[in-house]
């Protein structure tokens, strides 16, 4: 017998409010997650008028991935305050619009390519390896979190448009400073039980993310018009573009494909994207590391056998052979999936779980919370290795890219940009974690952030001097 969403189980709420006042934008995960131990892998809340049905389900939430996007779109909300906020690019693209945006992206990152890019990768590892030197020489407790964002800033920024910012050692983080102010303004407005903004009311928050999205949108095009002069300069740029933006631009001139807003977009949602996500996934894997000196060492230890006498990986070959280093990533991934949740609403009136789901139901999928239930909460990297008697594999559980046809693109280059970085870091650093300042903390803003991780670093000793 099929039930409706009223027969859901669910915490109580209050008139107009529903549960907002239960919720704050920086814990939806985890408020969320908390009750879905209490109320079971379904159940429904309210953030204002707006009704939600959160699914636990690890085969549930894998059976909507794969028929989207078909089946499911985004949030209608999302797409709304995204282009409020002057990023409404293929992330939040549906039907067409996205078929065409996509087929650009999966091109650009196809890992047949990823070997070009390697160049940016190693220049923005090396100065990375410095800035942590200097810190672990002078004893300096770090903010890994920023050190690690303003690496993947420049690497995603040479990428994106082809411009090397070197925030890393000019430490000039102002486009990065933005860019955290976008996403935070974007998770406090999806989970607003009101859309205050809207009806002229603008909070210091607003007003800084209102200048925030101007900065953003003025870098960009200032970005554009140098890609342009590039390409009148070589022509040959339009057969053989040499960076995500090039391509756009190619693409826009031979074909008609993207109009200027769009180029605009999608270039500021491969900056923001690229440079969040990967930037925390390597923090919340240091702070594994940090707590687990074990499978730290044991790290080091195949770092330094695949690196021998180098510092870091020269080349894209050489990263693809560090299996553990790719299972420590992995299992992070699993447990601290800076993409926890994810918001989805089916086209059509359907069935999930046994339970009427009417077309347009706001719809909150708690991946990271499916993949704990699936494959246990213990940081297990060897579960990833064929040849360990632990492994288990479940792919299903696997949910960090998100699964079925919208996967994130932008999968080899993560791995391939964080799986050098943390090479680096295992083959000449042991990391220390620095709680003096109080225990770290999952932070929702659009994506999950460690907020409070400070790490000392130390330099691992060899027989050979540390050149910097």
């Amino acid at each position: 017998m099929t039930r409706t969403i009223a027969d859901l189980p669910g915490p109580s709420g209050l008139p107009l409010l529903g549960n907002a006042h239960q919720m704050r934008a920086d814990r939806l995960h985890s408020v969320s997650e908390e009750w879905c131990d209490q109320y079971g892998p379904m159940f429904r809340f309210n953030l204002g008028p707006r009704r939600i049905v959160a699914i636990g389900d690890q085969e549930a939430i894998n059976t909507i991935l794969r028929e989207r996007p078909e089946g499911y779109r985004r949030w209608q909300e999302i797409k709304t305050i995204l282009t409020e906020l002057g990023n409404d690019g293929v992330f939040s693209a549906e039907g067409e619009d996205w078929k065409r945006q996509r087929r650009l992206a999966v091109t650009a990152l196809n890992s047949n390519h990823l070997h070009r890019y390697f160049h940016i990768i190693h220049t923005a590892t090396e100065r990375l390896y410095r800035r942590l030197m200097q810190a672990a020489r002078n004893g300096q407790t770090l903010d890994i979190a920023d050190e690690l964002t303003s690496f993947s800033v420049d690497v995603t920024s040479a990428l994106a448009f082809g411009h090397d910012l070197n925030t890393l050692e000019r430490r000039d983080n102002e486009l990065q400073g933005h860019i955290k102010t976008l996403f935070e303004a974007a998770g406090r407005r999806v989970v607003a039980p009101f859309p205050y903004w809207r009806w002229g009311v603008k909070l210091p928050a607003d007003r800084a993310a209102e200048r925030s999205i101007a900065a953003i949108h003025a870098a960009v095009h200032g970005f554009i018009e140098q890609a342009r002069k590039r390409m009148l300069e070589r022509p040959e740029l339009r057969e053989a573009p040499e960076n995500f933006l090039e391509s756009m631009l190619a693409a826009q001139e031979t074909e008609g494909t993207f109009t200027d807003e769009e180029v605009i977009w999608n270039t500021i949602t491969f900056l923001s994207a690229g440079e969040d996500t990967t930037a925390h996934t390597m923090a919340w894997t240091l702070w594994f590391l940090s707590t687990r000196p074990e499978i730290q060492a044991r790290w080091a230890q195949e770092a330094s056998e695949v690196l021998g006498e180098e510092l870091y990986p020269a080349g894209h070959e050489i990263v693809s052979s560090l299996e553990y280093g790719e299972a420590v990533l992995r299992e992070s991934m699993r447990l601290k999936a800076v993409a926890a949740i994810l918001g989805v609403e089916p086209i059509a009136d359907t069935t999930i779980a046994d339970t009427q789901i009417p077309a347009g139901t706001r719809l909150l999928l708690l991946t990271r919370h499916a993949a704990l239930h699936g494959s246990g909460a213990n940081y297990e990297p060897e579960r990833w290795l064929d040849e360990s008697e632990l492994a288990t594999p479940d792919q299903k559980s696997f949910l960090a890219f998100g699964a079925g046809p919208r996967f994130c693109p932008g999968r080899n280059l993560a791995f391939l940009e964080s799986k050098t970085a943390m090479a680096m870091i295992a083959r000449n650093f042991e990391v220390e974690l620095d709680d003096s300042r109080g225990p770290v903390k999952e932070q929702l803003s659009f994506t999950m952030v460690p907020n409070g991780l400070h790490l000392r670093l130390r330099e691992r000793t060899r027989e050979r001097p540390v050149l910097v």
